[in-house]
């Protein structure tokens, strides 16, 4: 269908026909009023205004080496991005938002363009001014900083705002059915189409959804917040999408918006929804003190390499998504460092993440018997966390963090790889792991045991042992799991509930000597990414 840009370009109703009914006495009215008032003081839609705007885009484009001639092959860059193997997301720049107020006031454009550049699949920019505190002018800033696919987020609600966000760099716009009157979407997504833009149809719930299937909508966004109470579900994208599987074409891409704050939420709702693409992320992020680590904890769980004997090899650790490095200082393990080479190993790996601007926490790993080296070990290379394996009594590691406040303790319990689960080990179990953090662990590390009860064997327990933790999410939000994760089997680890995950001998090439090709796919497994080459 040919669709004519141009046509009644100077009306002064440019709005397309909205879904009153809809938004009637809600925040989501106000939003949508707004809108109309800022569309009509945009360009109208004419032809020597969409070939200025076709200028500017392509100067936006030229900022990042890409060829104006090469634009008209991008359209389609963003679904096939979120069509890809594994948990894809679309990260957000979001200042503020109505439920949540101002949550930045400063927008470090070259940092989330570093970040999100390395992390995420796509990038989702607000434009809204008003209650999102957005830009057109932020989007073509960040257009200038990335090749990542661009969504412009809006309240669109006429063809000038299409205009707005092609001139700026978009890829791709959002439409709100909420927002919009069936006729309204499709005048505006033919618009869209016609500019080259593709389009995030937003639904809300089953019905909605069904209607932008019927609408022809091929990238459908099921929002867990109640745009007209603004109360989040996260359950609402997976059983909407539950709902739609057997109705879905197998081109239409799902994407999970609102509430994913954690990798765990987000493999929650895939093991509920395998049919579920993406995920949209952003207000977790907008409030993080450090945008680096947020991603990296939100994508990859609160996830460590340990083992680490040469700084390159922590490098390469951060670069693929973890958190933490850890240095072995208890003499039975093959890749102890003694104290002095530690101080030196630590001083490289802060050099190397400041540099890099990769902030990665230094986890020293101990044994129980060794307590009473900890002032000397703080005070020699401070790391930010203790891991202590062997017999640790609540008592104990009481007194420790009321010693050293600022570190984070981090005991290990051995699960016997004998181990199946019962009754009498859930709650075993569970007691055990309630006790140490009762008394201050920041985490427990679950890590399989030899004889002696002691980990670091580098062999695997059943998983399913953490089955009987589920009964307290506020405990399983504390565990971290260890014992011969590898590439092979860190996708299914991915699902066990855990909120962190500890990589050591299955990421080396011999005992202290990571492969940063292991470690990038080990990582890419946890979001069921088929293995990436490193970057170099």
């Amino acid at each position: 269908m040919q669709v004519d840009l141009f046509r009644n370009a100077q009306a002064t109703d440019a709005v397309a026909a909205l879904n009153h009914a809809s938004m009637v006495s809600t925040v989501l009215e106000k939003i949508a009023a707004s809108s109309v008032q800022r569309a009509a003081a945009l360009p109208a839609v004419t032809r020597a205004e969409f070939d200025a705007a076709e200028l500017e885009r392509r100067q936006h484009f030229a900022a990042v080496g890409i060829d104006g001639n090469a634009l008209a092959q991008r359209y389609g860059v963003f679904s096939a991005a979120l069509r890809l193997p594994g948990r894809r997301v679309i990260l957000e720049i979001k200042a503020a938002s109505p439920s949540k107020g101002v949550m930045k006031t400063a927008i470090d454009l070259d940092d989330y363009a570093k970040v999100y550049g390395t992390y995420a699949d796509a990038i989702s920019v607000l434009t809204e001014p008003e209650f999102f505190r957005g830009s057109f002018e932020r989007l073509a800033a960040v257009r200038e900083r990335t090749t990542r696919p661009l969504l412009a987020k809006d309240f669109i609600v006429s063809d000038r705002q299409l205009l707005a966000a092609y001139r700026c760099g978009a890829d791709a716009v959002l439409l709100m059915l909420s927002v919009l009157a069936p006729d309204g979407y499709r005048d505006l997504a033919a618009k869209a189409k016609a500019l080259g833009l593709e389009v995030l149809t937003e639904a809300s719930s089953v019905e909605e959804a069904r209607v932008a299937l019927e609408l022809g909508a091929k990238i459908i966004g099921i929002n867990n917040r109640n745009l007209r109470t603004l109360e989040v579900d996260v359950n609402r994208a997976p059983n909407v999408a539950s709902e739609l599987t057997g109705d879905l074409p197998e081109d239409v891409v799902l994407v999970a918006e609102s509430g994913y704050t954690s990798f765990t939420a987000i493999a929650k709702a895939v093991a509920a929804a395998p049919r579920l693409n993406a995920f949209l992320c952003g207000s977790a992020l907008s409030q993080a003190s450090n945008l680096s680590l947020a991603v990296r904890e939100l994508l990859f769980g609160h996830s460590k390499v340990c083992g680490i004997t040469r700084p390159e090899d922590a490098m390469a650790a951060a670069e693929a998504g973890g958190s933490t490095v850890g240095i072995i200082l208890a003499a039975r393990s093959k890749r102890c460092v003694v104290l002095s080479e530690a101080k030196r190993l630590a001083k490289a790996i802060r050099d190397n993440a400041q540099r890099f601007q990769l902030p990665v926490a230094i986890c020293a790993v101990i044994d129980a018997a060794e307590l009473s080296q900890i002032p000397t070990i703080l005070q020699t290379f401070a790391p930010e966390r203790i891991q202590i394996h062997g017999t640790l009594s609540a008592e104990a590691l009481e007194n420790l963090v009321h010693s050293h406040p600022n570190t984070a303790f981090v005991p290990v319990i051995g699960v016997s790889i004998q181990c199946r689960r019962a009754d009498e080990t859930d709650a075993h179990l569970l007691r055990a792991v309630r006790s140490l953090l009762d008394a201050g662990a920041a985490n427990v590390l679950l890590d399989a045991a030899n004889a002696s009860g002691s980990g670091g064997t580098g062999t695997t327990f059943d998983h399913t042992v953490l089955e009987g933790l589920q009964t307290d999410p506020q405990v399983l939000a504390q565990i971290l799991l260890a014992g011969g994760l590898s590439p092979v089997n860190a996708a299914e680890a991915a699902f066990t509930g855990a909120a962190g995950f500890d990589f050591n001998s299955g990421v080396e090439e011999a005992p202290g000597i990571k492969s940063a090709e292991k470690i990038h796919s080990a990582f890419a497994a946890l979001r069921g990414i088929p293995a990436p080459k490193p970057h170099h």
